[in-house]
């Protein structure tokens, strides 16, 4: 099985948050491959920013999404597709050393360290992480987003 580490932005679907660039397809498919080839991995520090995407969602939307967060955590959390980690201290260190570097996104820093360090696949759409990481000579072969990962595992 595949290690992959996944970014916030392929959690919120489930909070029923459209995401630009990410189908229902898409999402069928990575479902698909983490029944046979891939077992997906969480960080417990994502919660930070996805909490905060669901309530400025629900604020632009005008809409309470109370009903859905039961639903949507408890699905993240409890159902077993998902693995729920923390950060290794070497991603801790590796976070600090790229805030110090420029990039501000310390959950960003948290994933691509942790990934870097457990070995796994990091999945994001982030093009400001990805030039970040190339401009500053990190390594990248282990960044995908959800169409690399699906072109690479698909029969």
């Amino acid at each position: 099985m595949l290690k992959v580490l996944l970014d916030s932005t392929y959690l919120l679907p489930t909070f029923g948050i459209d995401v630009e660039g990410i189908s229902n397809r898409d999402l069928e498919a990575m479902r698909k491959l983490g029944y046979s080839k891939v077992k997906y991995y969480c960080l417990s520090v994502v919660w930070v920013e996805i909490i905060g995407k669901v309530f400025k969602e629900s604020l632009k939307r005008n809409i309470k999404l109370d009903s859905i967060i039961d639903v949507a955590v408890d699905s993240l959390m409890r159902s077993g597709f998902y693995q729920w980690i923390d950060p290794p201290p070497e991603a801790i260190i590796l976070a600090y050393k790229m805030r110090k570097e420029g990039h501000g996104d310390i959950i960003d820093n948290l994933l691509y360290g942790t990934a870097i360090v457990q070995k796994m696949i990091f999945l994001t759409m982030d093009k400001t992480l990805i030039d970040f990481l190339r401009s500053n000579n990190y390594d990248t072969e282990n960044v995908f987003d959800h169409n690399k990962l699906i072109q690479l595992l698909s029969d």
